[in-house]
């Protein structure tokens, strides 16, 4: 089981980017962050554990190749636009943690 603890929705003339942060039942807190740049090679979608030591370490990430296509244009940024890419880079995670339903 997940809860959401945190998230937060940007966006300026570079693009937009979604922030979402959970905990799960077993106590890691896992930080996803998709950020939607104008231009594909400046976008990136990464789940991030966090570590005893207090810093983040990458699980998991999607090539922009395989959404951003898919998002719409910096003018109509919405949260909508990025969860799906949140949601997939956040489930590749929680298989690497061994936290997924299968």
């Amino acid at each position: 089981m997940l809860t959401l603890i945190d998230s937060c929705f940007d966006h300026n003339t570079d693009g937009y980017r979604l922030t979402l942060t959970y905990r799960s039942a077993d106590n890691h807190t896992i930080r996803v962050r998709v950020k939607r740049n104008a231009y594909v090679h400046q976008s990136h979608a990464i789940a991030e554990v966090l570590t005893p030591a207090m810093t983040w370490t990458t699980l998991a990430d999607q090539p922009p190749s395989l959404w951003w296509p898919d998002t719409p244009y910096r003018t109509k940024a919405t949260v909508d636009a990025l969860r799906p890419v949140a949601e997939a880079v956040l489930q590749r995670a929680l298989a690497i943690l061994g936290l997924d339903d299968s």
